[in-house]
């Protein structure tokens, strides 16, 4: 029988007879297991209430793919490039390479909005399984897998598939694809530096690129790294050096070519990708300064190693903190012992010490971190690249493991000192995520079931005393040591866990490594020590990932379920009532900042790492809510919302504790902004007996005609009066204070005394023990409407101080960047008005430039309206056109739009491309005449054709050369 007709029959083996396919099988199913327990315990969606959003996943991704559906769905695929659900507008093509590429994301497409909780549960445990997976066919195919210990793979699959960054950042799945690709690339990467064809390393790295750039940046930087290690032996063929450089440099060069045909030939999504980042996360001021510093103390790593090193508090918003790079005891001590017992060469073992020292280094100094995360410090989520760290040690670890070699006496030794030694430093310093002592009802049962707990004990170190006497026969004294060492950690065991020590996560480690650690000294070959070892690991895995998850905060999935519902309604009716064309809506509470994508309507609130940097800017001056990849609409003025076009305004209704009790799969939203001035201008057009949409006729459409006064304003920081002020006079012709400060009359103080400290007007807690509170008091003496000028010092304290206007609850938004102007009352003459702001956990409020400013409404209005006779009329628009006319009748030679400017917008009046110039360092406008104009602005996104010209060039070379090899079985051109 020949080798092909061997290998076909092999090939066509049951399933039952397949043990490889059993192997992958496992390798699949044993993460997806344990995190079910996992979800299981923690009350998660399918076994509860709670969805698998958390933190970026409620707040920024599931709005995204309601996005997505509707793109796909409607056939309106304009959304591709630009989305007026993106804040005031934004392009979409770096979200779509940083979110939304994903088979995966399928699932989203095909179910109903109302049933995305099965989407969110689904799309995160099926990669679970991809991942393990993965990782498990790399051991098979490349290091032999079946040749070896078959309970291998899957366990190390699973240290792979829930290390500590993976199971930690599951609020970031967008990461994940590039986690289930990296060992299908090594594997094909491997075969390209063995002198095998590249063609599959090209597309796959094509692929990793286009499901997600970001990641697939980080996973280039790793393959340079990787190609040296594994290209390594080849210094050691024989000759001069440079028969030994020419021979590592050729399998090199042949990566390098393969990976920029990889890479360029989806040039059509990274280069626009590129230029967009420019205008988003590239206008972030970050500079790339090298410094010998360290950015964290390298000992603290040591508390990553431990079970459950990541919480809610600490671990992830604030940076930097340190890299979760956890992988279980029997991936670690592997880790280690590959440099000692791996048969691997000794110049690739020197190649993986200085790659690890690499990793190292690019941990503890800020320089280095930057380089793997494109040149900026991540906004939270530190060491993304962690995960390739754990990748790199769990394959070192199977290589090692696989090799079933004792671990001699100094090998032991030497384990069991940094063992206890890692274990001594963690106890001894202080960590949000690692507890003290064991969950309290531990200890409650065994104190209750001693007996049952004492038995437990006894037959766990029986048995390790038993299987020590068995192995240690030759050695009486050995043994003797052996069982006497299992009787003495017997009866300190018992002491331990009755006093709430023995099973803290500091104990359960060091446990897990001594164990892991008399495996590999005592090398036994039984089954039941094998199913002990997946036990362990499991066991360790699995509490791992219950630690790191369940300290987060997860959004009710029926609640959410209702969230869709009502909001899609909403927008439905406004959809229908809408006669004006282009228009936008505000709220005065949302679900997350992405609703506008959610359910697919043009709003002002976004949050998004490609948010662009001006559309933030823009927002901050006019005193509003703009930082941290986000905008909201929180504090609209009557001419912030003429200028946004904010036509519809969607406010909830009164509720009560009985409303709640009694619809507990209701979502009652909290109020972000506070608008007294609503009603003035917004008239009610519809409600239900929770919500009310509100309308105003007049705001601006997309674009309006002004002057170049207007058009060339320069803003100033934190001075959102003086910068609206400019805007109405500007347009108007006639300077005027719409807005101007009025003196505070009057403040009260309650254990607290003001101190003026360098300009600063800061007031200090008397009695630490009590409340302080500052009490502002004024009297209206007009019918305008008044704010009170929230400093930004004053974000300081959000979160531990209260605020109430006239006794009530104060509606407003905590995060924000500049200035806020807040608004407190409208049309209410001679009415004393009392805002209170109270703090019990601040030592201080700093109220530096605080202010009471009021508006004259009318005067403002009247000046829109004058503006309103040079309206653009839109008649038609999508997310990329919008169509329409407009008359001048005045001197105005510029439009203004409310569009955020970018270069891939173009714009014709009266059928001819005229020039455009961005307004106000943020928006479009571009130049008019007087009469009537037909106007169509049109949006691709800048550098997409050039993208897609390298494309077609790269795909035809790759083309030609799979041609050519087809043809002549030349190895030549690679």
């Amino acid at each position: 029988m020949s080798h092909a007709t061997r290998k076909e029959k092999k090939q066509r083996l049951p399933f039952k007879a397949n043990k490889k396919a059993q192997v992958l099988l496992l390798s699949a199913l044993l993460p997806m297991l344990i995190m079910l327990v996992v979800w299981f315990f923690m009350g998660v969606f399918p076994f509860g209430r709670n969805t698998l959003m958390a933190v970026d996943f409620g707040q920024q991704y599931i709005g995204l793919y309601g996005f997505l559906k509707t793109t796909v769905l409607s056939g309106d695929w304009s959304g591709l490039f630009y989305s007026f659900s993106k804040s005031i507008g934004g392009a979409m093509i770096g979200v779509w390479g940083f979110n939304l590429i994903s088979p995966f994301n399928l699932l989203y497409i095909l179910l109903p909005l109302t049933q995305f909780k099965w989407a969110v549960f689904l799309t995160i445990w099926l990669r679970y399984g991809a991942m393990g997976l993965s990782f498990a066919y790399l051991l098979i195919k490349r290091y032999k897998a079946m040749d070896y210990n078959l309970w291998l793979p899957p366990l190390m699959a699973a240290a792979y598939a829930l290390s500590g960054m993976i199971v930690s950042y599951q609020m970031n799945p967008i990461f994940y694809d590039a986690m289930i690709m990296l060992p299908l690339l090594i594997v094909c990467l491997e075969e390209v530096i063995d002198g095998k064809k590249p063609f599959k390393y090209i597309f796959l790295l094509a692929l990793t690129m286009l499901l997600h750039f970001y990641m697939g940046y980080m996973i280039c930087l790793f393959i340079a790294l990787y190609t040296c290690y594994y290209a390594a032996p080849r210094l050691a063929e024989k000759g001069d050096w440079k028969v030994k450089l020419g021979a590592f440099f050729m399998p090199v060069w042949r990566v390098v070519y393969a990976s920029v045909l990889g890479i360029a030939s989806v040039f059509f999504l990274l280069y626009p990708i590129f230029l967009n980042l420019l205008r988003s996360k590239g206008a972030y001021d970050s500079p790339m300064t090298f410094s010998f510093a360290l950015q964290i103390n390298p000992l603290d790593i040591l508390s990553k190693l431990m079970i459950g090193g990541f919480d809610n508090e600490s671990s992830w918003a604030a940076g930097p903190n340190l890299p979760n790079i956890y992988v279980g005891a029997l991936a670690l001590v592997g880790f280690f012992l590959y440099f000692v017992q791996a048969k691997a060469h000794k110049f690739r073992k020197i190649a993986a010490g200085l790659i690890s020292f690499i990793f190292f280094v690019s941990i503890v100094n800020e320089f280095a971190s930057k380089i793997w995360h494109m040149g900026q410090n991540p906004a939270g989520f530190f060491y993304r690249f962690s995960w390739i760290v754990s990748f790199f040690m769990v394959l070192l670890a199977y290589q090692a493991i696989r090799e079933d070699k004792y671990l001699g006496w100094k090998g032991l030794v030497t384990g069991l000192v940094l063992s206890f030694a890692s274990a001594y430093y963690v106890i001894n310093h202080s960590y949000t995520y690692i507890a003290k002592s064991q969950p309290k009802a531990v200890t409650s049962f065994v104190n209750h079931h001693s007996i049952l707990t004492g038995l437990l004990i006894v037959a766990v170190f029986g048995g390790l005393a038993a299987l020590s006497w068995q192995r240690l026969s030759r050695y009486k004294e050995a043994r003797l040591c052996a069982v006497a060492a299992s009787l003495f950690a017997m009866v300190v065991s018992f002491f331990l866990l009755s006093k709430g020590f023995l099973l803290t996560q500091v104990s359960l480690t060091l446990i897990s490594w001594l164990l892991i650690l008399m495996y590999f000294a005592l090398r036994p070959k039984s089954k039941l020590v094998w199913s002990a070892l997946a036990l362990i690991t499991a066991l360790e895995l699995g509490y791992n990932a219950y630690l790191s998850q369940v300290t987060m905060a997860y959004a009710d999935a029926y609640k959410f379920t209702d969230v869709t519902k009502n909001m899609k309604e909403l927008v439905d009716v406004i959809k229908k009532k809408n006669k004006a064309g282009f228009y936008r809506v505000g709220s005065s509470f949302l679900y997350s900042k992405n609703d506008p994508f959610l359910v697919s309507y043009p709003g002002l609130s976004s949050f998004s790492s490609n948010m662009e940097k001006s559309t933030i800017n823009l927002f901050n001056s006019m005193g509003d809510v703009g930082g941290n990849a986000a905008t909201f609409y929180a504090n609209g003025t009557a001419l912030t919302d003429a200028l946004y076009g904010v036509r519809y305004y969607i406010d909830r209704k009164e509720y009560t504790v009985t409303d709640m009790e009694r619809h507990p799969n209701w979502q009652f939203f909290n109020r972000n902004s506070t608008r007294s001035d609503l009603t003035a201008y917004y008239k009610p057009i519809y409600e239900n007996k929770r919500f009310i949409i509100y309308e105003n006729p007049d705001v601006f459409s997309a674009a309006f005609g002004t002057n170049t006064l207007t058009r060339n304003i320069k803003f100033g920081l934190n001075n959102p009066v003086s910068n609206q002020n400019i805007i109405l006079s500007s347009m108007s012709g006639v300077e005027q204070k719409y807005f101007e400060y009025v003196g505070i009359p009057k403040i009260e103080l309650f254990n607290m005394q003001e101190v003026n400290e360098n300009g600063q007007r800061i007031f200090k807690r008397i009695d630490k023990k009590q409340p302080g509170t500052v009490r502002i008091i004024f009297t209206p003496q007009t019918d305008f409407t008044y704010y009170f000028q929230a400093p930004y010092s004053l974000r300081k304290s959000m979160g531990n101080i209260s605020i109430m206007l006239n006794n009530q609850w104060y509606h407003y938004s905590q995060s924000y960047d500049q200035v806020q102007l807040w608004n407190l009352t409208d049309r209410t003459p001679g009415q004393e008005m009392v805002l209170q702001l109270q703090t019990s956990q601040d030592d201080q409020i700093d109220l530096t430039n605080m202010a009471l400013v009021r508006a004259d409404q009318k005067a403002i209005r009247k000046v829109i309206k004058e503006r309103l006779k040079q309206n653009m009329t839109v008649t038609k628009w999508t997310n990329t056109l919008v169509k329409g006319h407009v008359t001048i009748t005045d001197k105005s030679n510029v439009m203004m739009t409310s569009i955020p400017y970018n270069p891939g917008w173009t714009v014709k009046v009266d059928g001819k491309k005229v020039q455009t110039s961005e307004a106000w360092e943020s928006l479009l406008s571009f130049p008019i005449t007087s009469g009537k104009h037909q106007i169509e602005m049109t949006f691709l996104p800048q550098g997409l054709l050039t993208g897609i010209a390298v494309s077609i060039f790269s795909l035809a070379l790759i083309g030609f050369l799979k041609w050519y090899d087809n043809r002549t079985g030349n190895n030549e051109l690679f």
